[in-house]
């Protein structure tokens, strides 16, 4: 009878510590993104480059540029949490530190060139 606990209470261990692995822990992980800080740097290279060019070709290649940045951006964006596993928000949302945050503004900038 002794035994039948003890197996008991191990397998019940080891359900609760494989749970806390492989379910809670990569649950309460959040990815954390400076969309609008990436979004205005960005901002800034499209117009420089529209203010430093010198014919109308180089202005509508800016343009065109600067259009497919907003598509880019978002797929982007979308991709975040299927690459962490993990929900992202933008970092403005965040009120406090966390050990379980992951700042994705690198990562987001460097999908989108900068």
């Amino acid at each position: 009878m002794l035994i039948n606990i003890l197996v008991s209470a191990c397998f019940v261990a080891i359900g609760i510590a494989a749970y806390d692995r492989l379910v809670l822990r990569p649950m309460l992980v959040i990815g954390v993104v400076d969309a609008a800080n990436v979004f205005n740097a960005k901002q800034e290279q499209y117009i420089k480059a529209m203010t430093s060019s010198h014919t109308d070709i180089e202005r509508r290649q800016a343009i065109s540029d600067a259009e497919r940045f907003v598509t880019s951006f978002a797929t982007a964006l979308a991709q975040l949490p299927d690459e962490c596993q993990c929900l992202v928000v933008d970092k403005t949302a965040v009120i406090g530190s966390r050990t379980t945050l992951i700042d994705l503004t690198p990562l987001l900038r460097k999908k989108v060139k900068l």
